[in-house]
């Protein structure tokens, strides 16, 4: 009878003791759903407040940004008043001031390229008594191409040699420098990389 007794207890115990495993992972199962659901908040929450530092960062990066650009613009700005108003001072300076034997400076214009050198001058002239008997008209002499070549030539030596006085303040007038030189506004003749060519000299 006792036997039987004990026969009949023992899958009862093993069903409490799977019940109470069962229970158990149930727990654990629940517990770490609890902890993953958490953690998963506050990541989720992490993640928002990055996404708005980012976002923060970005709005002060562009306005950052604009604030630069604005001041390059106005520092280029800056820049070309500067030698808009220096080459202004300097042709006033050449105007009526700068003279050879042969031509006196009556009006010169400067212009400069991006690369911050001298572009184009231009040097209008009028001519010294010595030359006027010479002069025919519309930018033409009774003198040879050699001897009008050599005068051309050492009025524009003089005003550059001139402007070259300003230093580092100038723009650079250097061989690129287009020259035009004209007498009451008719071509004579054009420097061109470095070379002076009269008005139909194709040599």
């Amino acid at each position: 009878m006792d036997e039987l007794t004990l026969s009949e207890n023992k899958p009862k115990q093993r069903i409490n003791v799977l019940a109470v495993i069962a229970l158990g992972i149930s727990v654990v199962t629940v517990a770490a759903s609890i902890y993953l659901f958490v953690q998963n908040s506050e990541l989720k929450s992490k993640t928002n407040q990055l996404s708005e530092q980012i976002a923060s960062l970005s709005e002060k990066n562009d306005a950052l940004q604009k604030a630069t650009d604005a001041q390059t613009a106005f520092n280029t700005e800056q820049e070309r008043y500067r030698k808009l108003t220096y080459l202004t001072a300097v042709a006033h300076d050449i105007e009526d001031g700068i003279v050879t034997d042969d031509f006196v400076v009556n009006k010169v214009r400067f212009s400069w390229g991006d690369d911050g050198s001298l572009s184009d001058v231009v040097i209008d002239v009028e001519n010294q008594p010595s030359l006027t008997l010479a002069y025919k008209s519309k930018g033409a002499y009774d003198l040879s191409d050699r001897e009008l070549r050599a005068k051309s030539d050492a009025i524009i030596k003089a005003v550059k040699d001139y402007y070259a006085t300003g230093g580092d303040n100038a723009p650079t007038w250097n061989d690129s420098t287009s020259v035009q030189l004209t007498v009451q506004n008719y071509s004579i003749g054009k420097t061109t990389n470095g070379t002076f060519k009269l008005v139909g000299e194709t040599k």
